[in-house]
């Protein structure tokens, strides 16, 4: 009897060849067809990727890369890890509590939030693997490039979606610089420059950006505007150079407050025996069996909070005005103000500081040899004060309210300002050596890895503070508080040979250790103990350790059919660290407490590509596609259940899909492109262990089945040296789920597709000067979105979700020196 997953295995092989059979066949006659015919003067850009640890063509890397040079990163005014999505097929970025708790989905592997586990889509700054507590701040780079897929046998640690690289710009032999400012609504104020000093031997590059912004969300309870930004970050970059000899180190500081965006709550869970009129259905599964949701929430606000429960609450009084006076009616009351309004009780501040060090050091033993050492140290630090529930009630609030602990928990009434908030710091230390060369037709790169990480979260909770009036100032409190190490060992090697000049053949292999050791913190006598959600310390436990090791790999075969057009095909496997549920305990053989574990995730696929750059006719052109199909087993998940998130390993899942973009040039004055991505993901065994709870998970979240982009630039050059350019771009994508279990306990946890419209004018080098300026626009259409949201369902009984920007718009202007 043949295997079903086989046969589809096989089918989607078969439907992955014949659609780059026919495209491959569709370019390779283009340039043909043109060969005689007058060559237009423009060309296209051809961008330098590192994707292998060398640096190469886009056009000439048999894998998927999504590739954003410096021009492009201006002209669509990328400032933040937010807006790298309307610029990659395929990309999902993550906002889940506020705007600044962000993670990276690509081909639907991801991170949950609040969650003990490792990402599944790496950032790297100069090849060292960084971790940021706050949205990260785009500034002076070369690129950034999205790879795609397993990743682990050449980049740092393991990965199962991919990584995304960061390249800062580095001293170059000539003395110049830049400065952009900007101004535009939300009194939104933007400076960023940079001046580079050469040597002979030592060289240097300075650079820095400014972002001040008012928020877009009116805050009706506590007076404020949410969603405002304030940043600043620095780098001053060192170079020496001399014969075969480089060294660089790169210092960078960013720094960053203002007040997050707000959630909105949508929907809440009925109680029993009623769903009310913005209630969901009460039956859904739990273990496998159809249960009444109400039975399962921790903390069931549509009990807590029914009309009129208002006059009883310590605050509540400030209610009465907005026309609501409990849950029931706030959801319904709410649809009645704006879309940016909001009624959150705590105030949504950030704060974060981050110092992240870079050193790379390369030494050319021949011309065909080269030795590379890089080192790298990351320290990040935030604290958010954050409203995890979207309404002006508090069932959950994050901190002590303002008092020193269960004993003198402050007063609840004065809102999110007196809310100690939720502290994260994240460390990370590697060094990495490696030896690259060629020899005859084989090039080759092998080396050794080591990475050391620490996080620290401290995250204290307090139930029902602004209920204390009406049960007679009964709260209950509880603290996690913990630190997580991991360290990561690796070797790895790398060949490609070229069997002809035109054929290639890769493979290359990685094994790592990985080490990780959760510990609760301790406490002296009389303090929070006994309040740990974890209960671990009253249970004795004082944490645990857990170990792995496993390969990566990475098979392929290119092929350049033209001198334009290259097809690929590739396999590769990979997987990602186990960990530690900090908030539940489980027991061993013999029945004594031991921290609940959950295992590591490992993946495999198959992807077949084809990359062209040349000309279709006489048109210069790109394109890029790619078609995959991913198996993971024990896919790492996390799910809110009681007070935390809890993370368990479903079975199996699958995910398959087609990515492309393309750039055409039809004349020297227009250049038209555009991205598209078909993302299927499934839970093909969608059962998992949570804690102690047998969950049942699907859809798969947080991946939008289609997304896709499309822009035009027109461009003219003037008499007197300008040129004026207008581009428009537009990105859409398809409707996703928030939450891994809106089939089961988190139903209503679906947020809309939705399109955006951005315009860009630029009167570049005025007069044949160095000074340029620009209008923009973004959102054109003032459109309203929502980005992501919080499935607090199984917690509280409340799902919100989290607002995109509106529309912004403003002037520019740029001089080079």
């Amino acid at each position: 009897m043949k295997s079903p997953i086989l046969n589809r295995t096989r089918r989607s092989c078969l439907l992955m060849t014949s659609a780059l059979v026919s495209l491959s066949c569709v370019l390779v006659v283009s340039p043909a067809m043109a060969a005689d015919e007058p060559q237009a003067a423009s060309t296209t850009e051809d961008i330098v990727v590192t994707a292998r640890r060398t640096s190469e063509k886009l056009s000439n890397v048999p894998v998927s890369v999504a590739a954003i040079g410096a021009k492009a990163l201006e002209e669509k005014r990328i400032l933040t890890d937010a807006d790298l999505q309307s610029a990659t097929p395929g990309l999902t970025v993550r906002q889940t509590n506020s705007s600044n708790q962000i993670s990276f989905s690509l081909r639907g592997q991801s991170v949950d939030a609040f969650s003990f586990a490792a990402p599944a889509v790496l950032n790297y700054v100069n090849e060292f693997n960084a971790q940021s507590t706050s949205a990260s701040a785009f500034f002076d780079l070369t690129s950034i490039q999205a790879l795609k897929g397993p990743q682990g046998t050449l980049f740092g640690r393991n990965a199962t979606g991919g990584a995304v690289l960061y390249e800062t710009r580095k001293p170059d032999t000539d003395f110049g610089g830049y400065m952009r400012l900007s101004y535009g609504n939300y009194d939104a104020k933007f400076a960023e420059g940079a001046i580079n000093i050469p040597g002979e031997i030592i060289s240097g590059r300075l650079a820095a950006q400014y972002q001040k912004r008012d928020g877009y969300q009116r805050n009706l309870l506590l007076g404020i505007r949410n969603g405002s930004v304030d940043t600043f970050s620095v780098r001053p970059t060192i170079q020496i150079e001399t014969g075969g000899f480089k060294n660089a180190t790169v210092y960078q500081y960013n720094y960053s407050g203002g007040y997050s965006t707000s959630l909105r709550a949508t929907n809440y869970y009925g109680v029993a025996g009623s769903s009310g009129a913005a209630g969901d259905p009460l039956n859904n599964f739990v273990n496998g069996k159809p249960v009444n949701l109400s039975l399962n929430y921790g903390l069931p606000s549509a009990t807590l909070y029914p009309d009129g429960i208002a006059a009883l609450l310590q605050g509540g009084e400030r209610f009465a005005r907005f026309g609501f006076s409990g849950l029931p009616s706030f959801i319904e009351a709410q649809k009645n103000f704006g879309f940016y309004d909001v009624f959150d009780d705590q105030d949504g501040a950030h704060l974060s500081r981050q110092h992240l060090v870079t050193n790379t050091t390369t030494y050319e033993l021949s011309d065909e040899m080269q030795i590379k050492n890089i080192f790298g140290y990351n320290h990040s630090r935030s604290r958010d004060r954050t409203d995890v529930d979207g309404t002006p009630f508090d069932p959950l609030q994050i901190g002590f309210g303002g008092g020193t602990g269960p004993a003198n928990p402050g007063d609840p009434a004065v809102g999110g300002r007196s809310a100690e908030g939720y502290t994260y710091v994240s460390q990370q230390l590697s060094n990495e050596l490696q030896i690259s060369g060629k020899t005859g037709n084989l090039k080759y790169i092998a080396g050794l890895y080591y990475f050391e990480g620490k996080d620290y979260q401290r995250l204290a909770l307090t139930f029902a503070p602004d209920y204390s009036a009406a049960l007679g100032d009964t709260l209950g409190f509880f603290l996690r508080e913990y630190t997580n190490k991991t360290t990561s060992k690796g070797a790895y090697a790398q060949f490609t040979y070229g069997l002809t000049p035109e054929l290639n053949v890769t493979a290359g292999g990685r094994w790592t250790w990985e080490k990780s050791r959760y510990t609760p913190m301790d406490r002296v006598a009389g303090s929070f103990d006994v309040f740990q959600d974890d209960f671990n310390t009253s249970l004795g436990i004082t944490g645990g350790t857990l170990k792995a090791n496993k390969p990566s790999w990475n098979v392929s075969v290119d092929y350049k059919i033209t001198p334009s057009l290259l097809v690929y095909a590739a396999q590769r496997g990979s997987w990602r660290t186990g960990g530690f549920n900090g908030t539940a305990s489980s027991v061993d053989a013999a029945g004594n407490p031991i921290p609940n574990s959950f295992k590591p995730e490992t993946t495999y696929d198959f992807e077949l590509g084809a990359k062209f750059n040349g000309r279709i006719g006489d048109m210069p052109a790109t394109m890029n596609v790619a078609v995959y199909n991913q198996n993971i087993k024990n896919v790492i998940r996390a799910i809110y259940l009681g007070v935390a998130a809890v993370s368990g390993n479903v079975e199996e899942a699958r995910v398959r899909g087609v990515e492309a973009d393309l750039s055409i040039r039809p004349t020297d004055w227009l250049q038209l492109g555009g991205t598209l991505a078909y993302t299927d993901a499934k839970y093909t065994k969608n059962t998992a262990t949570v804690g102690t709870t047998v969950v049942k998970f699907g859809p798969y979240g947080d991946v939008p089945k289609w997304s896709g982009s499309a822009f035009a630039k027109v461009e003219h050059e003037l008499g007197d040296g300008s040129v004026a350019s207008l581009r428009g771009d537009v990105y859409a994508q398809s409707s996703f789920y928030y939450s891994n279990a809106a089939n089961t306990i988190l139903p209503r946890t679906q947020i809309d597709g939705y399109a955006l419209v951005d315009l860009r004018a630029e009167w570049g080098r005025i007069g044949g000067s160095d000074i340029s300026v620009s209008a923009y626009v973004k959102n054109l259409t003032d459109k309203k979105y929502n980005t992501g949201g919080f499935a607090l369902g199984a917690v509280n009984a409340i799902n919100s979700v989290l607002p995109g920007l509106p529309r912004m718009y403003g002037l520019e202007a740029k001089v080079e020196f």
